[in-house]
């Protein structure tokens, strides 16, 4: 094979293996912020807050929240693609008209019917005041969009505040109450997982750097 071969083999080696390890250093990254995800939660989850200072903060979310409002008639969503030990459903959400606006409510989960027309059957929500807790977390997105469901649909992909004013007819405060979450995590993906795909990522550079010192060798020494 000609010089000129065995450098363009080289080069392509560098790339693949640079790209390995960017992918290895992006997932090392990735872990750190989860777990500084993590200990932020149990920091703040004894922490128990009133909306009015929750709304003074930038980043609130994990706190514990007591709130007090009404729920709004009429105004039930159904958050889709939201799995529960595997199995596919929605979250139940509610608008609680507060003294300090509206706030989405997530009052749990529902499993999802055999046939996508039909919504879970659920009970009306409260008549009159309520007092709800529970832990305010970051409003749903999914990480890729293809449009949303048509504005009267009571099913919906994201709770982006905008999206929420939109259905309900009014502004959305910039956070959701989950209730029940006792032993929820924001984190889907904890940071041991992430590690162990830099190691992967790290392995499989170690592997091709030896595959192409063996292959040099072989064809020097032919």
């Amino acid at each position: 094979m000609s010089i000129g071969k065995r450098g363009g083999l080289l080069v392509l080696t560098a790339a693949v293996s640079g790209l390995m390890v960017f992918m290895g250093i992006w997932q090392l990254s990735r872990a750190d912020e989860k777990q500084q995800l993590l200990q932020e939660w149990q920091q703040r989850g004894d922490v128990q807050l009133e909306l009015k200072e929750a709304l003074a903060m930038d980043r609130p979310f994990g706190y514990r929240l007591q709130v007090g409002g009404v729920f709004l008639a009429g105004g039930e969503l159904f958050l889709d693609n939201q799995t529960e030990n595997g199995r596919p459903g929605y979250r139940r959400i509610m608008p609680l008209q507060t003294a300090q606006g509206l706030l989405a409510v997530d009052l749990g989960w529902w499993p999802a019917s055999a046939d996508r027309s039909l919504l879970p059957a659920t009970e009306p929500p409260e008549d009159g005041p309520v007092h709800l807790s529970g832990v305010l977390i970051r409003p749903w997105q999914p990480p890729l969009s293809f449009g949303e469901h048509q504005p009267e649909a009571r099913r919906v992909s994201s709770l982006a505040p905008g999206l929420l004013a939109a259905r309900w007819g009014q502004p959305v405060l910039p956070m959701v109450l989950k209730t029940g979450a006792e032993d929820w995590q924001p984190v889907v993906m904890g940071p041991e997982k992430h590690l162990g795909y830099a190691v992967q990522w790290f392995a499989m550079t170690a592997a091709i750097w030896l595959l192409a010192w063996w292959w040099y060798r072989r064809q020097h020494e032919a």
